[in-house]
């Protein structure tokens, strides 16, 4: 592997590391698996990118295991972003935003949410699609992810908002993938070139297989499970959309170099109805009486995640400004006064929107009634000012887990669990059945109005008693999903740790056409392997951590 190192520098114009250090500090991504790349690479430019898939591809017969695993801010939670060949970090050069419109954000991959936000802010637009890390990931990672979040029960996943990618494909040449209309797509499948081939594979694919696909899509708002064949042509529209496969993909078919994606206008008012359930045994009802009114956002976090906030509030200190931080400190103070040290199990967030205050606290208001026959309590934040603290605690109840709980792992094996609420009543106290059952410590926060639950363990996970554990649950929690129609992802894909259950979430037909599709594009398996289609339990079992360490990103 030395050899294909030094032969790789002399192409390449980025960095190339292969030091022990950086080697293990990439290693982890938010998963419960490790991978030690032989190299850790930072491309500057496309033509970089072009020339590393044209080498690993003229080198994989000699050498097998090259392959390259893109990574951004290696927040992913599945095990997608950490490989054991040669892991290109885009964070360093493609960190470039081009242009933000009212209409479009024109952005690279590498460019942190956090970056974008302020630049949407000023233009009073937003994505519609950013997930709970937006302070950490970035826009490629929720590309490469189909990432959702608080905003998703309106706006669904970020495929909805992807207008136009650039992809370098296995020839090593970039592409540029948009919606086509029919004659477009006749007019590209026409030339016949590696595009055209491409373009023709996957369109006869779908349309060979259209009702098994379509049939086959889970039945929720959200998924990132699989490969995204039922969006990518639609008989009825006419329209042939690649964006719809490559977004959700997890760099395991090309490499996303350039991004543009739709905004949408955000709201000019917006507030909160806080509510603080005593038990979760009425959850699926209040769920299903939050949605009857209509929220624009509807989230939550457990009792754990509560404690974990209120008591290391300090944490944002850095990142809020102290004056912000004393303000956010001394509302969440009042808040929690009136529980006297006895915490809610649930606390839940229902944000509406407005033209005007007075909207925003009438629909609050309406909601908080309709709720006065459950023994709850409530809180009305009716501006996005006093809403933050809550926002801030939701958004960072990952990172409050790994940081600040030290004696066990927070593991994320079971911890993206959608079906649709009004099958929650049932749903969840089936699932806690079977956490109990098997013993295991969780806290739970995640997108209530979507069915979207985050369900993380807290386990030794270098210890084989936990480890153990890890198979008979998600045997037991598949024929529970698919019981009511759901999916085993929502918006944190498949990777390593969901990719090995594909054939049981989907059946086997289903399956080889995702696998079909991944050979379409990267027979070889030069694009990120282990992941997806080609995800054996065995192996990301062979890569379970060795240690609780706490990092969360590189």
């Amino acid at each position: 592997m030395q050899r294909i190192i030094l032969a790789l520098k002399d192409i390449f114009e980025g960095e190339i590391i292969t030091a022990e250090a950086t080697r293990k500090n990439y290693s982890h991504d938010a998963s419960i698996y490790e991978l030690v790349p032989d190299a850790v690479l930072f491309p500057k430019n496309s033509l970089d990118i072009r020339k590393l898939v044209t080498f690993v591809a003229e080198h994989k017969r000699e050498y097998p295991s090259l392959s390259i695993t893109p990574r951004s801010a290696g927040t992913d939670m599945s095990g997608a972003a950490i490989g054991n060949s040669l892991l290109v970090d885009m964070t360093k050069h493609f960190n470039t935003i081009h242009s933000v419109s009212r209409a479009e954000l024109h952005t690279q991959p590498g460019v942190h949410m956090r970056d974008i936000d302020p630049r949407t802010n000023a233009n009073g637009t937003m994505l519609g699609c950013v997930p709970a890390s937006r302070a950490i990931c970035t826009i490629g990672g929720m590309v490469g992810n189909n990432s959702g979040g608080e905003q998703s029960l309106r706006y669904g996943n970020t495929e909805n908002f992807v207008k136009e990618l650039k992809v370098v494909f296995r020839d090593g040449k970039e592409y540029t993938v948009k919606p086509l209309t029919k004659r477009e797509l006749d007019v590209k499948i026409a030339k016949g070139d590696f595009e055209g081939e491409i373009y023709r594979q996957v369109f006869e694919l779908i349309e060979e297989n259209y009702d098994i696909i379509k049939n086959a899509r889970p039945h929720v708002n959200k998924n990132s499970m699989g490969y995204n064949l039922w969006s990518t042509w639609d008989r009825d529209t006419g329209i042939f959309d690649l964006t719809h496969l490559i977004t959700g993909s997890q760099g395991t078919l090309g490499i996303i170099t350039d991004i543009k994606m739709h905004l949408v206008p955000k709201a000019p008012h917006t507030g909160l109805l806080v509510i603080y359930l005593p038990t979760i045994k009425q959850l699926g009802d209040i769920i299903k009486t939050v949605m009857a009114h209509e929220p624009a956002t509807f989230e939550g976090f457990d009792d754990i995640t509560f404690e974990l906030g209120i008591k290391h509030f300090k944490v944002f200190k850095k990142q809020l400004g102290l004056k912000e931080w004393a303000k956010m400190q001394a509302q969440l103070a009042g808040s929690v006064a009136k529980f006297r040290g006895h915490l809610p199990h649930m606390i839940m967030m229902v944000e509406f929107e407005g033209k005007t205050p007075e909207e925003v606290y009438d629909k609050i208001v309406t909601l908080r009634s309709a709720l006065s026959g459950y023994k709850i309590k409530t809180d009305i934040e009716d501006t996005e000012e006093a809403s933050k603290p809550f926002w801030q605690i939701r958004r960072a109840s990952l990172m409050l887990l790994r940081q600040k709980v030290h004696d066990k792992y927070a593991s994320p094996f079971m911890d993206d669990l959608t079906v649709q609420p009004k099958y929650l009543p049932e749903f969840l106290p089936a699932l806690r059945k079977i956490i109990r059952k098997y013993k295991l410590p969780a806290t739970i926060a995640g997108h209530y109005g979507d069915g979207n639950f985050h369900i993380i363990p807290l386990m030794s996970i270098s210890s084989p008693a936990d480890q153990a554990k890890l198979e008979p649950v998600m045997r037991e929690i598949i024929p529970l999903v698919l019981k009511y129609k759901g999916t085993l992802a929502g918006e944190h894909n498949d990777g390593m740790v969901r990719g090995p259950w594909l054939p049981a979430m989907f059946g086997d037909e289903v399956y080889q056409l995702f696998r079909t599709t991944k050979e379409i594009f990267d027979p070889m398996y030069i694009f990120n392997p282990h992941k997806k289609t080609d995800a054996a339990w065995d192996y990301s079992m062979d890569h379970i951590r060795t240690n609780n360490g706490q990092e969360l990103i590189k």
